[in-house]
């Protein structure tokens, strides 16, 4: 006789109220190995939820809390917009200094007679005839001396001159030298005399070498 068929007889002998009576041990039974064993685990497994509910609002409440950090004056994006601009201004400045690096490169070119060339000082030497026949002055002497000072800056052309003529037309002869386009120096003047005067005077020509 199978299992089945020993617990059917067992019931089929059993009044109603024992049928009852088992049927309610039997499931009071169930209940509390339920409860036993699978209330631990329901347990552990709320307390996990927990764990894991109050780590997702932690992280919530950080978010929101960087968020409203970055909001200024109600504007979420004011950061965002503040560094766009410095940036844009970053920008327009690199293309100013751009702008002046051409510009000075240009001029350097342009500036190129400032350079070390002894055919410039030669054409300066012989300059300096005209200039005094322009302003009705005599020129009694003309002396030129190299003088090697640096390796950068330097090379200079000194210049003595004598000559002589009336007082206006020495200070514009002097003025048209310091006018020349080359870098130069007038010193050590002496003046005597009038109608004529007689004038002595240095002049240095700079030259930039590289």
């Amino acid at each position: 006789m199978s299992l089945a068929q020993k617990i059917d007889n067992f019931f089929s002998q059993r009044k109603q109220s024992e049928k009852i009576l088992i049927y309610t041990s039997i499931f009071i039974l169930v209940l509390a190995i339920a409860y036993q064993y699978l209330m631990p685990i329901s347990e552990d497994f709320l307390r996990r939820a927990k764990s894991q509910k109050q780590q997702i609002e932690t992280k919530l409440n950080m978010d929101m809390a960087y968020l409203n950090a970055m909001k200024v004056n109600g504007d979420q994006e004011y950061y965002v917009k503040y560094y766009a601009k410095e940036i844009a201004q970053q920008k327009e400045l690199f293309k100013k200094i751009a702008d002046k690096k051409a510009y000075l490169d240009h001029k350097i070119k342009e500036l190129s007679y400032l350079l070390y060339n002894k055919r410039k000082w030669a054409e300066f030497l012989n300059s300096i005839t005209h200039k005094a026949a322009k302003n009705g002055v005599d020129v009694d002497y003309i002396a030129n001396n190299f003088l090697d000072i640096t390796k950068e800056f330097g090379h200079v052309l000194e210049i003595e001159v004598g000559c002589n003529g009336d007082f206006h037309g020495l200070v514009g002869f002097l003025n048209d030298i310091e006018q020349s386009d080359l870098v130069v120096d007038i010193y050590a003047l002496r003046m005597v005399g009038a109608n004529p005067t007689q004038l002595q005077f240095k002049v240095s020509v700079w030259g930039i070498s590289f």
